[in-house]
């Protein structure tokens, strides 16, 4: 018999916008700041799933402040055992300016299956390719009570990426992507 917790869609979704206020995210020399894209997609993301209606949406930051790592962590653990799961939304930055393509990672067996629903719907969206889906122990991942992921939609520092990821309507598609997958859960 399967649970109704494990078929039961997220009632609540904390988005997690990487990076905010004097963490610009990505590397020392980054022509574009991460931070900027990270929110944007993060919005897009929000007004999705708020315009689905079916889920609960608490965002970590709404503008370009800073927001310590244990805080966005013990926001999200305030929705522990609600039905709830964190995504946090990052881009990437590479030493290579031909380093490209969406990584995913979790911590535990439901970040994974997290991971999994979103992952691939991200690299179809940017048009990009599968870096993989890897288990880190990030703190925002780590300290986590709920399933947790963090994506990295892309390499900022790969022209063909940070010129996709400067369209409004690439990152539109990006965050339909991700709630396609939350909402898959």
């Amino acid at each position: 018999m399967i649970s109704a917790h494990l078929i039961a869609r997220p009632a609540v979704v904390v988005i997690d916008p990487g990076h905010g206020g004097w963490d610009r995210g990505g590397m020392p020399g980054q022509r574009l700041p991460e931070k900027a894209y990270t929110l944007d997609i993060a919005t897009r993301l929000a007004r999705v799933l708020q315009n689905d209606g079916r889920v609960k949406v608490v965002l970590t930051r709404r503008d370009d402040s800073f927001v310590p790592l244990m805080s966005r962590v013990y926001l999200a653990n305030e929705y522990a055992g609600r039905n709830a799961v964190f995504v946090s939304i990052h881009c990437n930055a590479g030493l290579r300016a031909n380093a490209f393509g969406v990584e995913s990672y979790y911590n535990n067996s439901h970040g994974y299956r997290l991971a999994a629903l979103i992952h691939p719907r991200v690299i179809q969206a940017l048009g990009s390719i599968d870096r993989r889906i890897r288990h880190r122990g990030y703190l925002v991942l780590r300290r986590n009570r709920l399933p947790a992921v963090l994506v990295e939609c892309g390499f900022l520092t790969n022209p063909t990426e940070a010129a996709r990821l400067s369209d409004s309507g690439t990152r539109d598609r990006v965050a339909r992507a991700i709630a396609a997958g939350i909402l898959a859960y």
